[in-house]
């Protein structure tokens, strides 16, 4: 079923070879054969669809390997209403738990049978919880991506994050799979993947309402983080794009947007080499970011078909810029080799800059090849970076909090993004199984919350009540049993009680995948239609007049200076202007 509303608010982005986007929607009706013979996909596909032999998922060697019998994909968009209760949800728990995660559309081309899991389609999915009822509802983001290989009924992009490995008939539309995290601002669910713009989704439904957003036209970037943070203080939105002009550009474009959606700042910086920018920090006063090792070589994605590679060679990096400002003061300070991927905290005192990541030594991902050497096995620890802006030190100041805690996906409450924070969270490794740890940065402990026999995903923290003091609250996230062939919970351990859980959804299948997932109260979530649908306010339209000053001008049109870049697909370079005002960089 091609959604009615897909797209509604996207622009009319232009598709490939002339074909426009009423004909591209139309051929679900019509069959692509008739409605699109010559134009996206000129050859029939294959009448079975067949994922290969092996073993898919995050540690595995195929894509999708063994398909659904082995759990590698899901493939089916579910609603079930009033899900089945294990103990007794809290009575004033009313919200959303949000998650999305990687689940392959189609088998690749066998030649790209070793692309990554995490090239998979984006499917949402919601854990609606009220008066002590659970609802579950799942959807497929149906992107650019999700609607062309629908109507070929087969994989029509390569490798991940690789351009050069796709089928030409989807030249020229977006790649983006919108699979790694969701965030809820102006009353739209945004889903996020770093290789392109948001798409939205209705918090209610999970209907995608814009495929390719892009803030009411205002965003210049062509990507654009999975890890935004919301400033408790002002409600704005932070975020960047980074390879933001294009495949192995250096170029990245950071932005706020208001409460309401309007972009209200931006600039732009060059980061010292092309590599990897998965989550930054937000201060206060700052934005730091943390450059890792993990680089494109355009010479690599041409050769390997991948996009990253690890180079021990090259030092790792901690960039900071003002907050309101244009660019031109970002320091970049040398920090340990270390491979830091999320960021747990971040604050500011004066002129010191304090960030709390997850990371360890050498490559982290070993879905990525190194370059020197054999790829260390997975692990991470909390690493603090002291950053003093008043010293002529190249360096920043490094240390290892908690050594007992080895664990990744470090989060918080989200209700302290950009100022200090007491409390943290990671997924747990260990020998008895993945576990959930709180660690508390006043007295130096820890805790436990695990389920015995069970896999646990990525946690988000929920807040007991409305202005609960934090880490005052629960332990919201999804277990799979290792003796139930998978079979899926959804798990509520409450902060102050690490000895078992509150509640658990019993679902009765495994449900899809996710990387990361949040949670938003009720009082979050739009109002409705009688049908249920999400009512959403425009975006008002803002130019920016001066470093963070936005002026409201109702009539301003998108500046006409600005031109989207254009990419070579024989030389692997960027063309075309990119004119947009930036400030004179400087790393």
């Amino acid at each position: 079923m091609v959604n009615k509303r897909t797209s509604k608010a996207s622009g009319g982005r232009g598709f490939a070879h002339g074909t426009s986007r009423r004909q591209f929607l139309g051929a679900a009706g019509l069959g692509a054969g008739a409605a699109l013979s010559g134009t996206l996909w000129s050859h029939r596909s294959l009448a079975e669809v067949l994922f290969p032999p092996g073993t898919g998922g995050f540690r595995g060697s195929v894509f999708a390997g063994g398909g659904s019998a082995a759990g590698s994909v899901h493939r089916a968009e579910v609603d079930l209403f009033d899900c089945e209760v294990e103990g007794k949800l809290p009575p004033d728990l009313d919200g959303a738990f949000y998650r999305v995660g990687p689940d392959a559309q189609y088998p690749k081309d066998p030649k790209y049978n070793g692309d990554i899991y995490f090239d998979g389609e984006g499917h949402a999915s919601v854990f609606r919880i009220s008066n002590g009822h659970v609802d579950y509802r799942s959807r497929y983001v149906r992107n650019e991506r999700w609607r062309a290989q629908h109507q070929a009924r087969r994989s029509l992009f390569g490798m991940y994050r690789n351009p050069l490995t796709d089928d030409p008939s989807v030249r020229g539309l977006s790649r983006g799979t919108a699979n790694t995290q969701l965030f809820l601002h102006h009353q739209r669910l945004l889903v996020l993947k770093e290789d392109s713009p948001p798409a939205v989704l209705d918090p209610h439904t999970l209907e995608t309402l814009d495929d390719y957003y892009t803030f009411g036209g205002r965003l210049k970037s062509l990507t654009h983080t999975a890890h935004p943070k919301i400033d408790p203080v002002s409600g704005e939105l932070v975020a960047f794009g980074y390879q933001a002009t294009g495949v192995a550009s250096n170029d990245v474009y950071v932005y706020s947007a208001d409460r309401n959606g309007a972009i209200n700042w931006e600039a732009w910086i060059k980061v010292p080499y092309s590599g990897l920018l998965h989550d930054f920090a937000v201060t206060q006063k700052h934005v730091v970011f943390f450059m890792v090792p993990l680089v494109t070589h355009m010479d690599k994605i041409h050769a390997l078909g991948l996009h990253y590679v690890w180079d021990g060679t090259l030092p790792s990096y901690v960039g900071v810029l003002r907050r309101g400002g244009d660019g031109s003061d970002v320091r970049w300070f040398q920090a340990p080799q270390l491979f830091c991927d999320h960021t747990m905290g971040s604050w500011c005192d004066g002129d010191k800059v304090y960030v709390d990541m997850d990371g360890q030594e050498g490559n982290r991902y070993p879905f990525f090849p190194s370059l020197q050497g054999p790829t260390p096995p997975a692990q991470g620890h909390i690493h603090r970076f002291t950053i003093d802006l008043r010293s002529r030190s190249p360096a920043c100041e490094h240390a290892m909090l908690f050594p007992e805690a080895a664990g990744g996906l470090a989060r918080q409450d989200d209700r302290y993004h950009t100022v200090p924070y007491r409390y943290g969270f990671l997924n747990g490794f260990g020998v008895d199984g993945s576990h959930w740890i709180m660690v508390d940065h006043m007295t130096g402990t820890t805790k436990n919350f695990a389920l015995p026999g069970y896999s646990l995903s990525e946690m988000c923290f929920v807040p007991r009540r409305k202005g609960a003091p934090e880490g005052d609250g629960y332990l919201v996230g999804v277990g799979d049993s290792s003796k139930e062939n998978g079979r899926s919970d959804m798990v509520l351990f409450d902060t102050q009680d690490p000895s078992s859980p509150v509640a658990r959804v019993k679902m009765p299948f495994k449900v899809v995948t996710q990387i990361h997932g949040f949670w938003a109260s009720a009082d979050q979530l739009p109002p409705q239609t009688p049908d249920g649908d999400a009512i959403l306010t425009s975006i008002p339209r803002v130019v920016l007049a001066g470093a963070g000053s936005p002026v409201s001008l109702a009539k301003e049109k998108f500046p006409a200076s600005w031109k989207r870049p254009a990419y070579n697909m024989q030389s692997g370079e960027i063309v075309g202007p990119f004119a947009c005002g930036a400030a004179t960089h400087r790393v």
